[in-house]
């Protein structure tokens, strides 16, 4: 993998925003059984699958579920310190959170100040992807879930959605950068955990303070992928509405999971073609923020298909 450069801060696109101390509430000042590895996103760039290998070393804790989303006010952040802290094994010397919604600035807002106030200390981990490929996978899980049925591009491109936003990594990193210097904040891309997953996850280890010569069988395994997407059918739609009606399902949750993602209850999405289709002011804002990503990280990024576009 390619080497890290020291961190340029410019372009910053954001101000700190107040942390009011009450909302720590009834939480200890100190950090101890806190997270001290934070997995910020980005949202579809194998966050899941690092939360997974993560979770099989002895010396690590992840957190249960996995998107804690505590430093968002919008989310957990009225919970307290005490109930973060109750999401990790305090026993375990590294304790991760692995929660993408901290890089979807604008929308949330305010993520790194209260994650510096508390934590200040913490390693950060960005998994990153071509950002074009990332808006495609972001909008296929978005769809899987029927939360659209519009036009693809339109959708895309509303205001209030995250699918360009969350591929603006520099912009989302730059505003970390602000509170935590850069040898605590580690970028990897996703294809170095698909193409060289051992090499990858030792500098991971090796970076949260655990044991890089762990290995394990199941890391060979690959998580959460995007063209195994499936959506429900009417069918599907119905039964799975009958479900949740249901005070006692005859189905095991486990069956049902299965039998979902095939015909006639579930249909594979088709991965839809971005490459020419994004707009060219769409092209050359995901392109300015990937030469100052370059700038941040010292990696040429040069396969992305936005270079092509």
């Amino acid at each position: 993998m390619e080497g890290d450069a020291p961190p340029i801060l410019s372009g910053m696109e954001s101000s700190p925003a107040s942390v009011s101390p009450s909302a720590l509430k009834a939480g200890r000042a100190d950090d101890a059984g806190l997270a001290n590895v934070i997995v910020i996103g980005a949202q579809k760039c194998g966050t899941s699958g690092l939360h997974y290998y993560l979770g099989l070393h002895p010396e690590i804790s992840v957190s249960h579920p996995k998107e804690l989303n505590f430093f968002i006010a919008e989310r957990n952040w009225d919970r307290g310190l005490d109930w973060y802290r109750d999401r990790f094994d305090s026993s375990a010397p590294v304790r991760v959170d692995a929660s993408p919604n901290y890089t979807a600035w604008p929308i949330f807002d305010g993520v790194p100040e209260r994650m510096a106030q508390v934590v200040p200390d913490a390693r950060l981990i960005y998994l990153i992807r071509d950002p074009v490929e990332r808006i495609a996978a972001h909008w296929v899980h978005n769809y899987s879930k029927g939360r659209h049925d519009g036009e693809l591009l339109e959708t895309i491109l509303k205001a209030q959605t995250t699918y360009v936003t969350r591929s603006r990594y520099a912009m989302q990193l730059e505003r970390f950068l602000e509170h935590y210097p850069r040898e605590r904040v580690l970028v990897i891309e996703q294809d170095d955990l698909r193409a060289r997953r051992d090499e990858t996850l030792r500098s991971i280890f090796e970076f949260a303070g655990a044991d890089p010569e762990f290995s394990h069988r199941r890391f060979a395994s690959e998580r959460h992928k995007t063209n195994r997407k499936t959506r429900l059918t009417r069918i599907g739609q119905r039964i799975e509405e009958r479900r949740d009606r249901a005070s006692r399902r005859v189905v095991p949750d486990e069956v049902w999971g299965v039998a979902r993602n095939h015909w006639p209850f579930g249909r594979r999405i088709e991965r839809p073609e971005f490459t020419d289709a994004l707009p060219d002011e769409v092209v050359e804002l995901l392109r300015e923020d990937a030469v100052r990503l370059r700038e941040l990280t010292g990696r040429s990024f040069d396969h992305w298909s936005l270079w092509r576009q």
